[in-house]
């Protein structure tokens, strides 16, 4: 075996070695980049949401997502959090009662189970969440939180392990320059 020979397997060596540690902590470095542009929180309609280490978010037309990589991002469950305007108006009053109804037909129709109903706040702002449960895999959440006197929703899709980190978003949100 010649010098060059074995330089070209060195070569290629390392090349596989870089690349399987970028495949390793892409995760990593796609949070911390986003981190590092952006800052701990995320705007989005007079709110600032915090975003958790290891999360990133973009917007999508009328909402904002939050999205945190898994190192096997092929896998089902990848935790994402979506902020949209709660799809009812101010001007209507609110009755859990009818949201709960309401929710659970829907997650009901995508394969889902009411599991529980938590009562959150943000900002001071009082709100509710409804905890589903995939009925084929109990691992799979789905969790809608309204906060309908700010006319804000969150839903929490992805694996339960993750979803402590969604209820930690929510005392965090705080108002954009003290506005409403």
């Amino acid at each position: 075996m010649g010098p060059r020979s074995k330089l070209s397997r060195f070569s290629a060596i390392a090349v596989i070695a870089v690349l399987a540690a970028i495949a390793i902590f892409l995760p990593e470095l796609v949070g911390l980049g986003w981190h590092m542009a952006y800052g701990p929180e995320a705007t989005y309609r007079g709110w600032r949401i915090p975003v958790p280490a290891g999360w990133f978010a973009a917007r999508h037309g009328k909402s904002l997502t939050l999205e945190h990589m898994l190192h096997i991002p092929l896998l089902p469950g990848v935790p994402t959090v979506v902020f949209l305007p709660m799809q009812s108006g101010r001007d209507l009053p609110f009755d859990p009662a009818i949201w709960t109804r309401v929710q659970t037909d829907i997650q009901s129709r995508r394969g889902y189970q009411l599991a529980d109903m938590r009562h959150v706040e943000s900002d001071g702002t009082p709100g509710y969440c409804w905890e589903f449960v995939k009925r084929t895999d109990n691992s799979r959440w789905w969790i809608t939180c309204l906060m309908p006197s700010e006319n804000l929703s969150a839903d929490f899709s992805g694996l339960h392990g993750f979803a402590a980190a969604f209820y930690a978003i929510l005392p965090g949100i705080r108002r954009r320059n003290g506005q409403p």
